[in-house]
């Protein structure tokens, strides 16, 4: 291991990762969301129901840190734009679950696909030994973030 590794923090290192983050999705994601009419912050709300497969609207403004009209606001949209689904509570009718519908589950298909494309022009600057060991890294991470180990 080389003494620069060895002397990484992991401030360093996630400022590096941060910087990077920026330049993958250069060019991707703006017109990636323009063709398909969805902003950035629709973008945010269809990636936080995503992770919660289904919600309330409670629920999803405290996770969005915004308050419920501004969320019912964005969802309505989301509504007319063929992306989410409302429906009342099965068991509390006056609250309302929210849930993506297949285009939104295809926009995220498609959406991965287009940064798998950019990560690939990406990954051809390192050599083979390097890709196995950021493979390890990334995958590592990911199950971490998963909440496995």
């Amino acid at each position: 291991m080389n003494k620069q590794a060895v002397s990484l923090t992991r401030k360093e290192v996630s400022l590096a990762v941060a910087r990077l983050m920026p330049q993958i999705l250069r060019g991707v994601q703006l017109d990636f969301f323009v063709k398909r009419g969805v902003t950035q912050t629709q973008f945010l709300v269809l990636a936080a129901l995503r992770a919660f497969t289904r919600c309330s609207m409670g629920r999803l403004a405290r996770s969005l840190h915004v308050a419920l009209p501004t969320a019912t606001g964005i969802v309505g949209r989301l509504v007319r734009a063929g992306y989410v689904r409302r429906e009342p509570h099965p068991e509390d009718r006056r609250q309302v679950l929210v849930e993506l519908t297949p285009k939104a589950q295809a926009f995220f298909h498609d959406f991965e696909q287009v940064v798998r494309h950019r990560w690939e022009e990406v990954l051809i600057s390192l050599a083979p030994v390097e890709l196995a060991a950021f493979h390890g890294v990334i995958s590592k991470l990911r199950r971490h973030l998963e909440g496995g180990g």
